[in-house]
């Protein structure tokens, strides 16, 4: 072996690994600049997204809760927010009256007990529903 070949080995595979080095530092610097851009365009400002009439409701309330049969009613009433909004009352006992933000919930004896209505607020884009609890005591009781 001689010596000034070896030496002549050793300069090229520096070289070689210089130049795999400055490619990987260049690579890396690359990558860097790339992730930065993609981070800074995927940013969202909130303020600036259009509202998409998304609907919310805000609350759901009755008058009272608590209704002997035959007897009381309670006007239920929604307060929602979103774009052209539409109501859709269900309950699952008794008998609603009215539509839009508010109706007249009233139930007989067959319904004693914890009675569900819900209320649905849609639009075009979206919909929403919301439960309210109405307790119905016979018209018999104390």
């Amino acid at each position: 072996m001689y010596v000034p070949d070896k030496i002549q080995e050793i300069e090229i595979l520096m070289r070689i690994t210089m130049k795999q080095l400055k490619f990987i530092q260049h690579s890396f610097i690359i990558l860097t600049l790339f992730s930065i851009s993609l981070f800074i365009s995927c940013n969202k400002d909130e303020d600036k997204l259009p509202d998409t009439g998304a609907v919310k409701i805000i609350s759901l309330t009755a008058t009272d809760t608590v209704l002997k049969a035959w007897y009381d009613t309670t006007d239920i009433k929604v307060v929602a927010t979103g774009d052209s909004l539409k109501y859709k009352w269900e309950c699952n006992h008794g008998t609603l009256h009215g539509s839009g933000i508010t109706v007249k919930y009233m139930a007989g004896e067959c319904c004693v007990g914890l009675n569900t209505i819900t209320c649905t607020v849609f639009n075009d884009s979206s919909s929403v529903s919301k439960d309210i609890n109405i307790r119905i005591t016979s018209y018999f009781e104390h």
